[in-house]
């Protein structure tokens, strides 16, 4: 009778009884992403201490998850019931011979983001322009960091196919960005609109610092098969 009474007043009183799982304090940050060629798409990045999360705006079944304790990343696919598995490496490939890196910063004025200044800032390799950047200082520090060390892992795995990339392939642009300065981006606080050398743009359109995310949202199905990368890319190369 007492356990009747109790899934009662869950039911009609959440208000009161907090009937349902914990939740971690986080950041939930929205974006508009578009590529040439295509049409706009919105998507969501949730930020803890311990897990960055992104995905399309929904607690749907596709997403990513980076374990900021190891620096694993997962990419879980829904239909296909799979877990990719990304696991951090040593980046040990050493920057080839002419790559030359400049900052060009605008002088102008720019609305600030949340009381934080915004500043315009051209990232350039070999005299091209890798990134066009507003940044805003001091916006968020701790998703900077999360954002660098995800970043960084990434980079790591892309040195691993750079002997099997055709030369006429990497760009210097694409070797600052994705391998040799990966995270050159968050130097100047948050990526508030960045542009990168193929036109692809991501703009943050909102933001709340005082989420919770719940614990669904952090949490891996345990029921569907994971695949590490390397056997991926064994498959792909047979």
């Amino acid at each position: 009778m007492a356990r009747r009474y109790f899934l009662f007043f869950c039911l009609l009183l959440p208000a009161l009884f907090s009937c349902s799982e914990p939740t971690t304090p986080a950041a939930e940050l929205y974006f508009v992403e578009h590529e040439p060629g295509a049409e706009p798409y919105r998507t969501r990045m949730i930020i803890t201490a311990g897990f960055v999360r992104m995905d399309g705006g929904a607690d749907n079944l596709d997403f990513l998850l980076f374990d900021r304790a190891d620096g694993t990343i997962y990419s879980v696919t829904g239909s296909d019931r799979q877990i990719l598995v990304i696991r951090p490496r040593p980046l040990d490939a050493a920057p080839p011979d002419g790559l030359k890196h400049e900052v060009v910063r605008d002088s102008a004025s720019f609305p600030a983001v949340g009381s934080h200044t915004v500043s315009h800032y051209e990232l350039l390799t070999n005299g091209k322009r890798c990134y066009d950047l507003y940044a805003a200082a001091g916006l968020m520090p701790e998703a900077v960091a999360a954002l660098r060390h995800y970043r960084e892992v990434l980079a790591g795995q892309q040195a691993k196919i750079l002997p099997y990339t055709p030369t006429e392939m990497q760009s210097p642009c694409g070797l600052a960005n994705n391998i040799y300065l990966p995270a050159r981006h968050l130097e100047h606080g948050f990526p508030v609109r960045l542009v990168d050398m193929t036109g692809r743009t991501i703009e943050l359109v909102d933001y709340d610092t005082e989420f919770r995310a719940t614990a669904a949202m952090l949490r891996l199905p345990g029921d569907y098969k994971r695949l590490l990368i390397e056997e991926l890319r064994d498959r792909q190369e047979r």
